[in-house]
């Protein structure tokens, strides 16, 4: 392991990097037309460390500058992604050392959340990650997309080029993202990266496509998709995003009747969607629930303080962080509906947990009551448990539908 360096890679070490990160995801060693480009944009924007065993790159890992959603606040967030280790250096301690350098450098920034998709399940919670934002993966055939008989709106769908209103899609994303918690809001270069759309990374499937629903003049709600399939018969619906009822309405009429599809999938729909009470028949559309995004809290304090609660309450929480130390110690949290204070504190606890059961419950991903039963929250005091619950509810689920 001594030949083993951590450090962010040169200008002139960017392609080995590259390469090593394309080949740990599947890709191979060449890059398509504009794929180099694309990806040196890409790294450019993260911050970017890898694991050098002499000249050779055998581990990668970058984080994004993200902002989060508390519905009351956004607060700071290194975005993990791009992470690899050669098949020919497992079980040698990178990955550790790359993730303990990555959440040294956020803190240095004074990011208070790590936000990341686990392509593996069991590998992030020895670092502090608790799964905080569920998604359904959903299907539905278009012949039983029947919808209910409910009022409509006054506004009406058009098909357009979603880059040409950017401005109005992006208003509704965040409109609707400060709704919920763990929502990721965009960046410049994500949402360029949103719309880019090259060839190379459709999958073979059809080109982006774009509505929006537009109400007295005003976007309330947008749909991005892409025909799908050898024959293209399948609509694969990648975000589907609105302010109210009659703009989702609105769009899901429109989406079911698209001419000459057979089935229409979504791959990351909020939990709590609405689409199955809108359908004659709930039966007819299939959902895989799937986790999204952990996140691991990094200041205590400033994630509690910053999210809102619908209830009154006080708790005595120790943290345990044995990734880093970096959220350990017990803390004093009075909440109200008009804001909350936490802080360090002396005090005995209330309920004890490891940092990764405190961002599920301080993102809505899960109940304490619920971690408690599952043998992941020790309770010393079963009455702070029952306001728990009460405390970190959320009128809606967590959602996410940026991918990184």
């Amino acid at each position: 392991m001594s030949t083993i360096e951590i450090r962010t890679p040169a200008p002139h070490e960017l392609d080995a990097y590259l390469k090593a990160m394309k080949i740990g995801f599947g890709g191979s060693v060449n890059f398509p037309d504009g794929q180099r480009e694309s990806f040196l944009k890409f790294v450019n924007s993260t911050h970017n460390f890898a694991a050098f065993d002499g000249d050779q790159v055998v581990g990668t890992m970058g984080y994004f500058d993200f902002e989060t959603s508390t519905v009351k606040s956004l607060i700071p967030t290194a975005g993990i992604t791009a992470v690899t280790v050669s098949p020919t250096h497992r079980r040698r301690g990178i990955l550790t050392r790359m993730m303990a350098a990555a959440m040294e450098d956020a803190v240095e920034r004074e990011k208070a959340t790590a936000s990341l998709y686990a392509s593996e399940t069991p590998i992030y919670g020895r670092f502090g990650y608790g799964i905080t934002v569920f998604r359904e993966r959903q299907k539905i055939s278009r012949g039983k997309s029947m919808l209910k008989p409910v009022a409509a709106g006054t506004g009406s769908v058009r098909q357009v080029t979603a880059g040409d209103h950017l401005s109005q899609v992006k208003d509704v994303f965040n409109r609707v993202g400060v709704r919920r918690l763990g929502w990721i809001m965009r960046t410049d270069h994500a949402w360029h990266h949103r719309f880019e759309d090259p060839e190379w990374d459709r999958k073979d499937d059809g080109e982006l496509l774009s509505a929006i629903y537009f109400e007295e003049g005003k976007a309330e709600g947008y749909v991005l998709y892409r025909r799908a399939g050898d024959d293209r018969s399948s609509l694969k619906i990648e975000e589907l995003v609105a302010t109210d009822h009659y703009a989702e309405l609105a769009l899901w009429r429109y989406c079911f009747g698209v001419d000459l599809v057979e089935e229409v999938s979504m791959p990351g729909r909020p939990v709590d969607d609405s689409l199955p009470w809108m359908l004659q028949d709930m039966r007819a559309l299939e959902r895989v629930p799937q986790d999204s995004i952990w996140t691991r809290i990094l200041d205590v304090p400033t994630v509690l303080q910053s999210r809102s609660y619908p209830i009154s309450g006080e708790l005595v929480i120790e943290v345990k962080d044995e990734s880093g130390g970096h959220a350990a110690g017990t803390f004093a949290l009075s909440a109200t509906p008009d804001g909350a204070i936490c802080s360090p504190t002396a005090s005995s606890p209330d309920l004890t947990m490891n940092v990764a059961q405190l961002g599920t419950i301080a993102f809505g991903g899960g109940k304490p009551s619920v971690l408690a039963r599952s043998g992941l929250i020790d309770v010393h005091d079963t009455d702070a448990l029952n306001v728990s619950d009460g405390m970190f509810a959320t009128q809606h689920a967590p959602w996410n539908v940026i991918d990184f």
